[in-house]
This record gives C-alpha cells, sequence and structure tokens, in this order.
C-alpha cells in the first residue's frame, strides 16, 4: 500500500481527477489531502462538495480524464431587465 500512497500524493499535486471504485460502486473524485495514519482520503466530488473516503473501502484508484471543468453544478442564471 506504501507504493499506492506515493502515487496518490502525486495525483494529489498534480490536481489530478482519480476514478475510485469501492465494493459500493465507483466514481470521479478531486483528491486534496492524505491522511495515512487514519487511512481516509479528502476529495471533491463533481458537486465540489468535500468528502472523506476511507482507504480501507477502496478496491482502486486510477487516473481519469476530464473534459470540461471538475465543478459540474448547476451555473446559475443572471436575468438582467
Amino acid at each position: 500500500m506504501r507504493e499506492s500512497y506515493k502515487q496518490l500524493m502525486i495525483w494529489i499535486e498534480k490536481k489530478q481527477p482519480v476514478k475510485i471504485k469501492t465494493d459500493q460502486g465507483e466514481a470521479t473524485f478531486l483528491p486534496v489531502k492524505l491522511y495515512k495514519d487514519v487511512h481516509k482520503l479528502f476529495a471533491y466530488n463533481r458537486k465540489m462538495t468535500l468528502i472523506n473516503i476511507s482507504l480501507d473501502k477502496v478496491i482502486s484508484i486510477e487516473p481519469t480524464r476530464i473534459y470540461g471543468s471538475f465543478d459540474i453544478r448547476e451555473e446559475q442564471v443572471v436575468h438582467i431587465h
């Protein structure tokens, strides 16, 4: 797992989006901070909500490509009258 931590730290530094697969499914995240001692990863989901992921439940983490913006929150439209 130490090699995985090293790779994850590189992806965090490069602001590389990753696809994380657990037994509950998979999703794309933007990792921001790794806490090795408690096996937790803090990451933004595509709605820009900061969450923590238990690394004990992770099956795989791999880099992924995002086309356009990572942030998929709905844009607010301002109407000027």
